[in-house]
């Protein structure tokens, strides 16, 4: 049922379209709610207090909600009337009435809908994650991933420059270059940036393993390369030139830039464990070197291009984050309700107006336009609880090799779209959000001991 969500997520456009995004938000929300019940998720304090810190956060996104006295909704959105009136036509004629601090009161409520399912989905998952075959999971999403990767290589390679079709016939709805099963390329760069570095990771656990296997170096490398994980490992590296070569061909140059995020933190961990036994590491270390040059042969000019055009296209990303900073500055208690970004931004908006942007560019100045101090407050709580529970499970020390590397590889998928949300807004996606908040539940789950690893198989 996981699977078949980000399955489903990914290759139904990115679950862009109404259409598909409720169905994510239900399955995610049953999928959440069954393993919390089924894990009896209650009993673990850690996941409670996350558990907690996420109600506070859907709690902000619903108090945008809820209709305020005239007075108190011009201390709380003093520029809310102004914006409004020049949005809505008619606005300024009706008599001064109770009105919610969203701008866009439907606009909130399905990201209020979307954010609870995927809570549910998070809480649900870090513990059904303690039971999960992790290395079965990781396997399915790198068959997923290879699936992915293709379809783009396959359009690009296909499809006339300026013309492309998703699958050959869909022409997306907005405007923007799509690339694989996505509508915006830096989308697609955004999802194989979470979940390269998680199938990286699976090869580097095999990397180790060769150490188990005695004998000199050559007499080792012999028998590695004729066991059954040899064949496992080939395949995943497979799957890791193909998602490199892709991102280079989608010419997303925040995805390039992710993706070299992402094998450096990699490699810091791979540093950090390698300790004396370094030949079991020596395919770990060999893996980026090939990532690297396969994806300068698969676009070198291409990339080369893209960056160079950067210069005189930044000035329309400044543009808009000064016009965020602006909606922010002018709604700092709380903002003008999420979702509701573009509404504002058709009033705020300096850039020349062949291109409404509807997004900011940089997820974090976002969440402060959109939510100001009520919902910044309890999404930087969440953050730093997040990021403390993840090194608590580094610190302790209980994973076992496996383990150990697949929380490794998404820890670098999280670093990795975190960097690319200063630039870009791939997380809006619900297709992209869904694999997310799995990396998530790998990166924050506590191994079983000794429980049934069948029990609560999601």
């Amino acid at each position: 049922m996981l699977m078949a969500t980000l399955a489903f997520g990914v290759l139904a456009f990115g679950a862009v379209y109404p259409w598909a995004y409720w169905v994510v938000a239900v399955a995610s929300a049953e999928l959440g709610l069954w393993a919390i019940l089924l894990g009896r998720a209650w009993n673990d304090w850690r996941l409670w207090r996350l558990a907690k810190v996420l109600a506070l956060v859907g709690l902000a996104i619903g108090l945008q909600l809820v209709p305020l006295p005239p007075v108190v909704f011009d201390v709380v959105s003093p520029e809310a009337h102004r914006v409004l009136a020049e949005y809505e036509i008619g606005y300024a004629l009706r008599q001064a009435g109770w009105h919610p601090a969203t701008l866009s009161v439907w606009d909130t409520t399905v990201a209020l809908a979307l954010f609870v399912s995927f809570a549910l989905l998070l809480v649900g998952t870090v513990r059904a994650m303690r039971y999960e075959n992790l290395l079965t999971l990781v396997s399915q999403l790198t068959i997923l991933a290879l699936i992915v990767g293709l379809v783009g290589i396959v359009q690009r390679v296909a499809s006339t420059p300026g013309e492309t079709l998703i699958y050959g016939f869909w022409r997306p709805q907005y405007e923007g270059e799509g690339f694989g099963p996505f509508v915006n390329r830096n989308h697609f760069a955004g999802w194989v940036t979470m979940v390269l570095p998680l199938v990286a990771a699976r090869v580097i656990a095999t990397s180790e393993a060769i150490g188990g296997l005695g004998g000199s170096f050559h007499l080792t490398w012999r028998r590695w390369v004729a066991s059954p994980e040899a064949g496992r490992a080939a395949f995943g590296v497979t799957v890791v030139l193909v998602l490199g070569a892709a991102v280079v061909l989608s010419g997303s140059r925040s995805g390039i830039g992710s993706v070299g995020v992402a094998m450096a933190v990699l490699g810091g961990f791979v540093a950090w464990r390698a300790g004396r036994a370094r030949t079991r590491f020596a395919l770990a270390l060999g893996l980026p070197l090939a990532l690297a040059a396969v994806m300068v042969w698969a676009g070198y000019d291409f990339a080369a291009e893209r960056f160079a055009r950067v210069p005189a296209e930044i000035a329309d990303r400044v543009s808009v984050w000064t016009d965020t900073w602006r909606i922010a500055r002018d709604f700092p208690i709380a903002g003008v309700g999420v979702g509701a970004f573009a509404t504002a931004m058709a009033v705020y908006q300096t850039a020349p107006r062949h291109t409404l942007f509807v997004q900011a560019h940089n997820d974090y100045l976002q969440v402060l336009a959109e939510g100001g101090v009520l919902l910044a407050i309890p999404a930087l709580v969440a953050l730093v609880l997040i990021a403390q529970g993840i090194w608590r499970r580094f610190r302790a020390r209980e994973d076992e090799t496996a383990r150990f590397w697949l929380r490794a590889g998404a820890v670098a998928g999280l670093t990795a779209i975190a960097a690319q949300s200063l630039v870009e807004f791939s997380l809006q996606k619900p297709g992209n959000t869904v694999l997310f908040v799995v990396l998530l539940a790998v990166a924050l789950h506590r191994p079983s001991r000794g429980l049934d690893p069948d029990a609560h198989r999601l």
